[in-house]
C-alpha cells in the first residue's frame, strides 16, 4: 500500500474512489462506477481526531460504517481502523473490513447486495487546507 495513495478495495479487487467528502458529521468515499460508498459517521469523535499529535496514529471508535450499494445500506463493522495525523493540516483514515459477510446487517427490503461483500479496505488523506464552507470534497 503506497503511502500517500487513497485506496478503496471491495473483495480484494481494486474499485478506485471517484469522491471523498468530509464534512463535521460524515466522511464519505464512493469507489469510481459510483455504485459503492462507505459513510463513517465523524460527529461525536471529532474531539478525538482533534486531540491526535502530528505523526502519531490512533484507533478511534466511530458511530456508524454503513457500505451502501446502489444506495441500499448495510451496516459493517472494522476490524482494523485508525486515524494518523501526517501535519497539522492532514489526517489519514485508514478502515480494513474482514469476513463482511459473516457480520453485515443490511437495511433495504431484499436482505441482500448484488454482490456478497467479504472484505473492504479504504484508505483516504485529507488536507484540511481544502475546506470551503465546511467541508473537502475531492473528485476524480
Amino acid at each position: 500500500m503506497e503511502i500517500n495513495k487513497n485506496i478503496m478495495i471491495l473483495n480484494n479487487k481494486n474499485i478506485g474512489i471517484s469522491k471523498i467528502a468530509l464534512d463535521k458529521s460524515d466522511l464519505k468515499i464512493v469507489d469510481k462506477s459510483g455504485v459503492y460508498c462507505l459513510r463513517v459517521v465523524l460527529y461525536y469523535n471529532w474531539k478525538e481526531i482533534n486531540n491526535i499529535k502530528i505523526g502519531e496514529k490512533e484507533r478511534i471508535n466511530f458511530n456508524e460504517y454503513i457500505l451502501l450499494e446502489n444506495n441500499e445500506p448495510a451496516l459493517i463493522w472494522p476490524t482494523e481502523f485508525y486515524v494518523k495525523k501526517i501535519t497539522d493540516d492532514i489526517l489519514c483514515f485508514y478502515f480494513n473490513f474482514e469476513n463482511i459477510s459473516e457480520t453485515i446487517t443490511y437495511m433495504n427490503e431484499r436482505n441482500s447486495f448484488d454482490i456478497l461483500p467479504n472484505s473492504l479496505e479504504v484508505k483516504v488523506i485529507i488536507d484540511y487546507k481544502n475546506v470551503t464552507k465546511g467541508s473537502v470534497v475531492y473528485s476524480y
